[in-house]
């Protein structure tokens, strides 16, 4: 992992959650225990506040860093996207998304290409995107977050339409979304990381060595979100591990949190309230073996 995926899953699993707030001091207290030396934090967050993902504050010699709007909803749609559970029964329904976007904006082609990739759409051909959730409201909000109030601007068209074959629709989930490369991807992990979650629930972890693990596993598993979109269990191949893996993250997850909320809190004498980002009930220790 990277210094800057370590600060950001630190803010988006703890700073988040404590006031949004941090001095530095205490932040490279934190990122210490990750083995992250307290001048790289100081010129991560200086560049990384430069960028626009994070206001700073300075009270004598002391500066703290606060999270901005902007890395705030970043935040909840990456912990949405990481912590989400899978659909129910699907209507069969495809959501359609088709525009055509001139060459001299190019970048906001490629601004909405990335957008609906991370909500999950695929792309079967040029400037056509296909998800099997029903996500027009959410495409309206990110149009908008872009700057095109009006969808005649980009000739973007949205619909929902179906096969009537499932047999069909697998074809299409094959040709939209690497599915079988996704699938070794969470068998890899699986084999990587069940045995250090199995020891983290016999034996968790405490202080800063809970915290450190928590991190990691986080950013580890964060990934996912951004290349396995979510598919009704009807489009998936057989044996599919991301449920295993699911399961198998939220066990280690719940099992470091307590001793890693208790050193952050210790730490930097701010208080954990994850009350308004409670985590969907799930069978946890599924993937644990029995």
């Amino acid at each position: 992992m990277s210094v800057r995926s370590t600060v950001l899953d630190l803010f988006g699993e703890y700073v988040q959650h404590a006031g949004g707030a941090i001095g530095l001091s205490p932040l490279s207290d934190l990122l210490g225990v990750a083995g992250i030396q307290p001048d790289a934090t100081r010129a991560l967050m200086t560049r990384l506040r430069s960028e626009g993902w994070f206001t700073s504050r300075r009270e004598g010699r002391k500066v703290s860093y606060s999270i901005t709007p902007y890395l705030h909803a970043v935040l909840d749609e990456g912990r949405g996207r990481i912590y989400r559970t899978a659909d129910g029964d699907w209507d069969g329904s495809w959501h359609m998304v088709i525009y055509h976007i001139p060459e001299n904006r190019r970048a906001l082609r490629e601004a909405l290409r990335k957008r609906l990739t991370f909500l999950g759409f695929g792309s079967p051909a040029p400037s056509t995107w296909l998800s099997a959730r029903d996500l027009r409201a959410r495409v309206e909000l990110l149009l908008l977050d872009l700057g095109v109030e009006d969808v005649s601007e980009v000739g973007l068209i949205q619909m929902l339409s179906g096969t009537g074959s499932v047999a069909v629709d697998r074809q299409i989930a094959r040709r939209c979304w690497q599915l079988d490369a996704i699938n070794d991807a969470y068998l890899e992990w699986i084999r990587t990381w069940r045995p250090k979650i199995q020891a983290y629930a016999a034996d968790p972890p405490r202080g800063g060595a809970a915290l450190a693990a928590d991190v990691a596993l986080v950013g580890t598993y964060r990934k996912f979100p951004f290349i396995d979109p979510a598919l009704p269990a009807d489009l998936l191949p057989a044996r599919w591990h991301g449920r295993t893996a699911y399961s198998l993250f939220m066990a280690g997850h719940l099992a470091l949190q307590p001793a890693a909320d208790a050193w952050f809190e210790k730490t930097t004498g701010m208080p954990v309230d994850r009350s308004s980002a409670s985590l969907p009930a799930t069978e946890i220790t599924a993937g644990l073996p029995r």
